[in-house]
C-alpha cells in the first residue's frame, strides 16, 4: 500500500528544477529554515507584569533557581572598592626636581635683574608670566628687590631646605608640616629679614609630596576587593513565591519568571536576528555532514524530511509550551522524543544530530539554560543508545522503562548540580521521570503514525511481519509447505550474510520468508511443493512452463500489495530472480527443436537494487543448487556456489546492489559454511547398531553422531 508521502509526491512537478534530487533538496532546506524562524521571532511577554506595576497574579517558582542580585552585588563592590587606600609609590625624581625649579626661578631672578636693570616693571612681568602658576606676585617683587648677592643666598639657602624635607616620604596631608619644618629651619639661618622671607616664601611654593599615587596598582587592589565580594545569590525554591497578587514588580521579579519559563520582556531584534542566524548555520552544517558522511540519509529524501518535521515539531512544541504554560517545570517537556524517533525511523546517527540540533534549538528558545542544557544532551543521547538496538516492538516498553528512569535521574542529578538541597532536587527528580514516561507514551504512539505517512519500514515493524502468524505466512506454510521451509532457509542464509557484509540482516531475513510468495497460487508445479509425485512439467511445452515459473514473481507482487507488505519486502519479491534466465526449460526447447527466443524463458523483473535483495537472490539459488547435489561435500557445496554467483555476476543480475567483490567473497563463504552444515553427508547404522543405539537410549546413555 502506497504511503500517504508517496501519493503527496504523484503530485510533484515532472519537470523543472523541483523534479530533481537537488531541487527537492534545496527547497526543503529554505522551507526548514523559514519555519524555525518563525518560534525563534515569537517571543513571549508576560502580560501585566511590568516594574512598577502590581502584578496580575501570584507568580511561583516551578522549579529552583538561582538568582544572582546583580543590583545588590554591585553595590557592595563598589562598596568594597572605594574602601581601598590609594597605594602609594615614593617619587624618587621629585627632590632632585623641587631642586632644579628653586635654582632656576633664583637664575631667573638674576638674569632679569641684569637684563632689565633699570624696568623694574618689565622684571615683574617677565617672572610673573613664568612662574605666577607657582609664586604669587608678592614673593616675586620681595625677590627681585634684594641685591644679587642677597638673592644668590636665598637661592642657596631655600635649595639645601627644599632638598632636605623632600628626602623624606611626604603625602599630600603631609605638606603643611613640611612647610613648618621649613620655617623652623629658615629661623635658624643667620639671614637678613628680606632674605628670609624669601626662602620661607620660595621653599613653601616649591615643596611637594613626595608620596603619588600609583593609579595601577590602586586600580589592582580596588578590584581584587571587588571581586572579593560573591554575588548575592536569590535562592528560589520550587513553589516558593516570585511575586504575589497586587505586589509592586520589581526588575529581579521579571528576570527571576524570566530565568524560569523563558519569558522575555518585549522583543529584541539584535537577539532575534542572531538566534535565527545560528539555528541557520546549524541546519547547513548537519545538511553538509550527511552530505559528506552519511550518504544513505542524505540520498533518501524521505530520511530528510523526517529529519526536518521532528526539528519543527520539536520547536513549536517547546514555543507553544512556553505560551500556554509558562511556568511549567522544563523536566516535564519531552525533550529525547525528537532524537527518539530519528533513531527508530531513520536510524542512530540521525537520531545523535537530532539531540544536537533540538539542545541548541532549546537553548535559542530560552527554554534551558546552564545544566539543563547538559542534562538535555545526556538524556537525549542516552535515549539514542537506548533504542538504536530495539528489534521488536515489545521491546519498546522495557526501553522506554528506562528512559522514565534515565530522565529522572538525570533530571535530579541537574538539580543538585545547579545548587538546589535534596528536598528540592527530589521533585524534579520525579518531574524528569514524568518526562520520561510522556516521552515513552509519545513515542509509542507516533511511531506507527510516522511509519504510516512517511512508508517507513522500520526493524520493529519487520519483524512483526517476519512472524510466523502473519496471515500471508500461513499460507506459504499450509498451501505450498515445501516453498515455505526452502523460505526460512533462504531467511537464514540471507540474514548471516547481511551480518557479514554490514547490511540490513532483519530486512533480508524477512524479505526472503516472502520472496516465493507467488508459488502459492500454483504450488505444484514447483519442485519442494510435489514431494515426489508427478511432476505436471513433463506434460507441459518448455515455453508454457516458462510462464508458469517466471509468473510467480508478478504474483508474489500482487499478493504482497493486497496483504499490503511495505514498499521494501515488494522490491525484493520483484527482484529476486531480476532478469535471469529459467536455463531448465531454455535447454529443455531447444533440445526438443522449437524456435527459442531468449525473452521468452527470462524473469519480466527488474535487477536487486539493494544488497538484501541481492542476498535473496542469491540464497535461493544456492540454496537450490546445492539441495540438487547427489553427495554434497564441502569442496562440492563450495564450487556449485561459486557457480552459481559466477553466472549471476555474468549476467549482470548485480550490477545495481552495490555489492563490492569484497562483499561477495565473504557471502560466498557465508553461504558454504552453513550450506555444508546442514547438507553433510549422513552416516548410514546397520541393523544391529540401529538396535543397540535404542538400548542406549533406554539405558540413558549418550547416543552415537
Amino acid at each position: 500500500m502506497a504511503s500517504v508521502l508517496e501519493r503527496i509526491t504523484r503530485l510533484w512537478p515532472r519537470s523543472g528544477p523541483l523534479s530533481t534530487i537537488n531541487g527537492q533538496r534545496v527547497l526543503l532546506g529554505v522551507v526548514v529554515m523559514i519555519l524555525a524562524a518563525v518560534p525563534l521571532a515569537i517571543r513571549t511577554v508576560p502580560i501585566g507584569l511590568e516594574e512598577g506595576t502590581p502584578a496580575p497574579r501570584t507568580y511561583r517558582a516551578t522549579r529552583p533557581v538561582q538568582f544572582i542580585d546583580q543590583e545588590a552585588t554591585d553595590a557592595l563592590r563598589q562598596a568594597a572598592s572605594d574602601a581601598v587606600s590609594p597605594v602609594y609609590v615614593f617619587d624618587s625624581q621629585a627632590q632632585s626636581e623641587a631642586r632644579r625649579s628653586v635654582v632656576e626661578f633664583f637664575s631667573s631672578a638674576l638674569s632679569m635683574k641684569t637684563s632689565f636693570s633699570e624696568d623694574t616693571t618689565a622684571q615683574i612681568g617677565f617672572m610673573t608670566d613664568r612662574y605666577a602658576s607657582r609664586v604669587d606676585t608678592e614673593t616675586i617683587e620681595a625677590v627681585l628687590a634684594l641685591d644679587d648677592v642677597s638673592i644668590e643666598t636665598a637661592a642657596r639657602n631655600t635649595e639645601a631646605l627644599v632638598g632636605g624635607i623632600l628626602s623624606a616620604r611626604i603625602l599630600e596631608g603631609d605638606l603643611a608640616d613640611a612647610r613648618n619644618q621649613l620655617v623652623q629651619s629658615a629661623d635658624l639661618i643667620p639671614l637678613s629679614l628680606g632674605e628670609r622671607y624669601v626662602v620661607i616664601a620660595v621653599g613653601t611654593a616649591f615643596l611637594e609630596p613626595t608620596q603619588v599615587i600609583d593609579e595601577a596598582a590602586t586600580t589592582r587592589a580596588r578590584a581584587e576587593a571587588s571581586d572579593r565580594v560573591s554575588p548575592i545569590v536569590v535562592l528560589k525554591q520550587q513553589g516558593e513565591n516570585i511575586v504575589e497578587k497586587g505586589d509592586i514588580v520589581t526588575a529581579r521579579d521579571i528576570e527571576i519568571v524570566r530565568s524560569l519559563g523563558g519569558l522575555e520582556q518585549g522583543v529584541d531584534a539584535q537577539s532575534v536576528i542572531a538566534g535565527i542566524a545560528l539555528m541557520w548555520l546549524l541546519i547547513v552544517a548537519v545538511g553538509g555532514y550527511l552530505q559528506r558522511f552519511v550518504q544513505p540519509v542524505w540520498l533518501r529524501f524521505r530520511d530528510l524530511l523526517i529529519m526536518s518535521v521532528l526539528l519543527l515539531g520539536m520547536m513549536y512544541l517547546t514555543r507553544g509550551t512556553a505560551l500556554l504554560a509558562p511556568e511549567i517545570s522544563p523536566y516535564v517537556m519531552p525533550v529525547p522524543l525528537a532524537a527518539i524517533l530519528a533513531t527508530l525511523l531513520v536510524g542512530p546517527t540521525a537520531g545523535i544530530l537530532m539531540t544536537l540540533l533540538t539542545t541548541v534549538a532549546g537553548l535559542l528558545l530560552g527554554f534551558s539554560g546552564g545544566v539543563q542544557v547538559v542534562a538535555t544532551l545526556l538524556a537525549s543521547a542516552a535515549a539514542v543508545v537506548v533504542m538504536a538496538n530495539i528489534s521488536q516492538r515489545s521491546h519498546l516498553f522495557y526501553a522506554a522503562a528506562v528512559v522514565v528512569g534515565l530522565v529522572g535521574v538525570v533530571a535530579f542529578g541537574a538539580s543538585l548540580a545547579s545548587g538546589s538541597a535534596m528536598r528540592t532536587a527530589l521533585p524534579s527528580g520525579a518531574f524528569g521521570s514524568l518526562g520520561g514516561l510522556i516521552t515513552a507514551i509519545l513515542t509509542l504512539g507516533m511511531l506507527p503514525f510516522f511509519e504510516y505517512i512517511f512508508g517507513v519500514t522500520t526493524d520493529i515493524r519487520l519483524l512483526e511481519l517476519g512472524s510466523p502468524s502473519h496471515p500471508l505466512l500461513r499460507r506459504l506454510m499450509t498451501e505450498a509447505p515445501g516453498t515455505y521451509s526452502h523460505s526460512v532457509m533462504t531467511g537464514n542464509l540471507a540474514e548471516t550474510a547481511a551480518e557479514a557484509i554490514d547490511a540490513n540482516p532483519v530486512l533480508a531475513r524477512v524479505g526472503a520468508y516472502f520472496h516465493d510468495v507467488g508459488k502459492i497460487r500454483r504450488p505444484g508445479f514447483f519442485v519442494e511443493n510435489q514431494a515426489g509425485g508427478d511432476n505436471p512439467h513433463d506434460t507441459t511445452s518448455p515455453t508454457l512452463s516458462a510462464l508458469i515459473i517466471t509468473a510467480h514473481v508478478r504474483e508474489g507482487v500482487e499478493l504482497a500489495r493486497e496483504y499490503r507488505l511495505p514498499k521494501e519486502i515488494v522490491d525484493i519479491i520483484r527482484q529476486h530472480h531480476g532478469t535471469s534466465m529459467v536455463a531448465y526449460f531454455y535447454d529443455k526447447a531447444s533440445r526438443n527443436g522449437e524456435t527459442v527466443l531468449d525473452s521468452d524463458f527470462r524473469y519480466s523483473g527488474e535487477r536487486p537494487s539493494s544488497p538484501e535483495a541481492a542476498l535473496v537472490m542469491l540464497a535461493d539459488s544456492v540454496e537450490a543448487a546445492v539441495r540438487s547435489i547427489s553427495k554434497p561435500t564441502p569442496p562440492k557445496i563450495e564450487e556449485a556456489i561459486r557457480k552459481v554467483v559466477a553466472a549471476k555476476m555474468a549476467d549482470h543480475q548485480l550490477d545495481d546492489a552495490d555489492l563490492t567483490l569484497a562483499d561477495i567473497e565473504r557471502i560466498i563463504q557465508v553461504y558454504a559454511r552453513m550450506l555444508a552444515s546442514v547438507y553433510h553427508p549422513r552416516i548410514e547404522y546397520p541393523e544391529a547398531e540401529l538396535r543397540k543405539e535404542q538400548h542406549a537410549g533406554q539405558r540413558k546413555q549418550p547416543s552415537g553422531a
